[in-house]
């Protein structure tokens, strides 16, 4: 049986599947499951030519294999093979006709759920016809949705299937532009109710569809243009519509509720309902239509005003000068004062900005709540608080494992290697057992074509230990064996691609990409030579606390089990150990190195600790003492290290201070505005001490691992921040998911090593004030409040950096005005007084008026009125001459006093 269906394939005799089938028993056909899935597997290999590549089977032994398939699996073993399917529809057909599976019509009702089907809304008709499948309304509407033609073909289509689609739409309707033109014309052929396509439309505003189908049904109720008397009697699901979570649908309802504004059928009160959650809108076009449409209600109906004062007092949750300017205008001309009103607008009393305050005068009082000071404590990188967890016993380790190798770009990945190197010795034939999901786990994530590269490492080490283990234990982890054979194979099938790196097998062979991964190869196979040989002797390089941090004092501890033991230690393990130690108090650690150490470890721990301003002893270790100093201070270059040999390596990357600049490249109108950083080639040259550092700074290609490199240099970022710059930053409007990434693991990254920022970590964080994504901005802004908190940022830096951006209009100015006033503006007194100084030195950057520059002038006005200072002398010049431009010059005269 097996070798007859084999026959078939390998001579492609498709002709003969149907009939071979056919003569086959139920459990015969089932028995065939295992050869099929084998088969399937054989045919797709991929087959590498010279320019191009191909999967092993031909066209007609694919269509051999998805008949088989189609008739003797059950629906779990056939999956969501949607494309298979029809691969060929004559054969299908005959399958179906023969016997359709009992599984086919729940099969196939789930199609809505897939990316992509190669059958449309006429198979699902015939289908249906013939019995086998029993359509639900959601098949329908999805795939008539894709199939805007023949609708009068089938009686079924506009009498039930046409609203089907209404309720359950593909996400692909609005770019079937046959669509609108179809309606319009079904509509006045009354071949479509058009009231109750008018009310499909606004029900979809609120049945959770996405952005583009939510879009397309308010642009067909536009479209169909309905009339007043139409419009008064969908007002219940006009309104209802003011509650959908698309601003579109919210917009496209005001639009048309503006119309039947002054019939005497329009319901006010329901309306006042909705009016307090849409003036609160943080879409300001939503809020500014509402306020058009309270106005106009004012204007034309005679009505008690509390009931709709109470709902205006919520457009001053918006910040916006426009906004409560024209709030407050409705409100004085309306609105008589009332305790009930000045109890409203109390609510938002701290909210109100400083140039409409006086303008409310009668209504809210005189004096805003106070502001503290925030108390500033000094920040400490080492507490109880973060230090790290660590294993203390094979148990323990083996929980661990499957955490580290789901966040392999944490501090878990160096716990990890830590309790290995600890605790591999530690197992006996009843814990043993623990290692088999952990190793099941490390297969299934190495197993897969994109794995981060720390990942690689730790799984391949988990895997190779585990593999000793069952050597030690064969009965126990007999699975293990089946496992690894499985993974084996899966790999060996993609060794053919010149892409690919080796994962599996002898750590000293895996593949970690280019140079920069090198560093941790290197380590991790310390760490396995110390696991198979039994010594428990710790890397230096640990974490002690998080995110990327060592403790002074137990580095001392860790460099006197190597004195003690007469080890010479990893030399990238020292200089990464020494990379990490938190150096902003090291006094505890001074008097233990004094007493416990001795040579160079001693004078190496003391320079670095700050005992020693100079560096003094042996330099036997020359990249040790180099790593020490750069990790003390970029600034200061050494005279004792200048002949250690490091002389051809640009002074930018001991130094972090990096040429870049702003540009307008006019000529390229993809990129209009970048920003431009020069970054030195470094040319990696290996040499008997080698920098760790080398191994980054030459690296020449792009990795989503860079952000964890963060962790490696946590005293020294500047390598990493300007690398980051200068592959994800070059132009605000750069949207890819690979680099939208990085950056955002970057930024999170600078927001948890809370040190004080360099160079091009402010021009890292500037930049990223002014990013296309939300998230980035708001971590730029909870970056910038923590470092006012403890008084460690420059605000003359770091205005300098964003408004030598914007400038030249690198970005919206409004992605800053929106992250100052939203999260940024009355925090506390000081952060005030920060962002005052922040937006002056923003605005002395800047020379000709740029687009919404009077916003800017607007929150820098509110945060003086708050502060009750002045503008800086050097921005009034400023003013002096914007204020000759029309649209500056109110807000320009405000900031000047005159």
């Amino acid at each position: 049986m097996k070798e007859r269906l084999y026959e078939i394939l390998n001579e492609g005799k498709i002709h003969e599947i149907v009939p071979f089938l056919k003569q086959l028993s139920i459990d015969e056909r089932k028995a065939l499951v295992p050869t099929i899935k084998k088969m399937d597997r054989e045919i797709n290999k991929i087959v590498m030519t010279k320019n191009s590549y191909h999967t092993a089977g031909s066209a007609d032994q694919h269509s051999i294999v998805d008949i088989a398939s189609l008739a003797c699996m059950d629906q779990k073993n056939f999956g969501k093979n949607y494309w298979n399917l029809f691969r060929n529809i004559e054969q299908t057909e005959k399958i179906l006709e023969w016997g359709c599976p009992d599984w086919f019509s729940d099969f196939i009702n789930e199609s809505v759920e897939a990316e992509f089907t190669t059958f449309n809304y006429l198979h699902v008709l015939e289908w249906a016809e013939k019995g086998y499948i029993q359509p639900k309304p959601e098949l329908l509407g999805y795939h008539l949705c894709n199939y805007p033609k023949n609708l009068d073909k089938y009686p079924e289509t506009l009498k039930t299937h046409f609203w089907y689609l209404c309720e359950y739409p593909s996400k692909s309707l609005p770019f079937h532009k046959e669509w609108f033109p179809i309606i319009q014309k079904l509509v006045a052929e009354k071949k479509i109710d058009r009231k109750r396509f008018l009310r499909e439309c606004l029900l979809a505003s609120n049945r959770n569809f996405n952005k583009n189908v939510t879009g397309w049904f308010m642009d067909a109720f536009t479209a169909l243009k309905p009339t007043d008397e139409e419009l008064v009697e969908l007002q219940n699901e006009l309104l209802a519509g003011l509650t959908s979570a698309q601003s579109k649908a919210i917009n496209t309802i005001l639009v048309h509720l503006k119309k039947i504004i002054q019939n005497p059928e329009f319901k006010i009160d329901e309306f006042s309902h909705y009016l307090p959650n849409l003036l609160s809108s943080e879409v300001k076009t939503v809020v500014a239509s509402s306020l058009i449409l309270t106005e106009k209600i004012f204007q034309r109906r005679r009505i008690n005003p509390e009931m709709l004062g109470m709902a205006l007092s919520t457009a001053f949750v918006s910040k916006d000068d426009g906004i409560q300017s024209k709030a407050s205008k409705i409100i004085i001309k309306y609105i008589p004062v009332s305790e009930n009103i000045k109890e409203s607008l109390s609510h938002y009393s701290d909210n109100i900005l400083a140039n409409i305050r006086p303008v409310l005068a009668k209504y809210i009082e005189d004096t805003p709540h106070e502001l503290e000071n925030i108390t500033t404590e000094r920040l400490t990188l080492i507490t109880k608080e973060n230090r790290v967890e660590e294993p203390q016993s094979f148990e323990d380790l083996m929980f661990l494992l499957p955490l580290a190798i789901e966040n392999p770009e944490s501090y878990y990945y160096d716990i990890a290697l830590a309790g290995l190197i600890r605790f591999a010795d530690e197992v006996d034939t009843e814990s043993v057992i623990l290692i088999e999901p952990v190793f099941l786990k490390a297969c299934k994530t190495i197993a897969k074509w994109e794995v981060p590269y720390f990942n690689v490492i730790l799984c391949n080490l988990v895997i190779n230990y585990g593999l000793s283990l069952l050597e030690k234990f064969p009965d126990e982890l007999k699975n293990l064996e089946k496992i690894y054979a499985k993974t084996r194979e899966n790999e060996a099938s993609r060794e053919a691609y010149s892409s690919y790196y080796k994962k599996i097998g002898p750590i000293e062979g895996v593949g970690v990409g280019g140079l920069a991964m090198k560093v941790f190869k290197e380590i991790a196979i310390d760490a396995y030579h110390k696991i198979r040989s039994g010594d428990t002797t710790p890397l230096l390089s640990t974490v002690t606390h998080t995110p990327c941090w060592i403790s002074p004092v137990k580095l001392v501890e860790r460099f006197e089990i190597y004195q003690n033991k007469n080890i010479e230690p990893n030399q990238l393990d020292v200089q990464l150990a020494l990379q990490r130690c938190a150096l902003d108090d090291a006094a505890e650690a001074v008097p233990l190195v004094e007493k416990n150490l001795k040579g160079e470890y001693k004078d190496l721990l003391l320079f670095l600790f700050g005992k020693y301003k100079t560096p003094k002893g042996k330099f036997e270790h020359p990249a040790w003492w180099m790593t020490a100093g750069i990790t003390r201070s970029q600034d200061i270059t050494f005279e004792e290290f200048k002949n250690f040999g490091y002389e051809n390596i640009p002074k930018e990357f001991f130094s972090g201070m990096y040429e870049w600049k702003t540009i307008d490249s006019n000529k390229n109108s993809y990129y209009p505005v970048e920003l431009n950083i020069s970054i030195p080639k470094y040319r990696f040259e290996k040499k008997k001490d080698q920098l760790l550092m080398e191994y980054f700074i030459a690296e020449q290609k792009d990795f989503s691992e860079i952000p964890a490199f963060m962790w490696s240099f946590p005293n020294a970022q500047a390598n990493i921040l300007a690398r980051v710059i200068k592959i994800c930053l070059f132009y605000s409007g750069l949207a890819e998911v690979y680099e939208r990434n990085l950056v955002l693991n970057t930024a999170k990254a600078l927001y948890q090593i809370k040190k004080p920022l360099d160079e091009m970590g402010y021009l890292f964080l500037g930049t990223i004030f002014l990013d296309g994504d939300k998230t980035i901005r708001g971590i730029a802004a909870e970056i910038w409040l923590e470092h006012v908190s403890h008084q460690m940022i420059n605000n003359a830096r770091l205005g300098k950096v964003i408004g030598l951006h914007e400038k030249l209009e690198w970005a919206p100015v409004k992605r800053l005005t929106d992250l100052m006033q939203h999260h940024m503006l009355n925090v506390s007194k000081n952060h005030n007084h920060a962002l005052e100084e922040l937006i002056s030195n923003i605005l002395l950057q800047m020379e000709e008026p740029v687009t919404n520059l009077k916003k800017l002038l607007e929150v820098y006005h509110e945060v003086i009125a708050l502060n009750q200072s002045e503008a800086n002398k050097e921005v009034q010049q400023k003013l002096n001459d914007w204020k000759e431009n029309s649209s500056l010059k109110k807000i320009c005269n405000l900031l000047l006093k005159k």
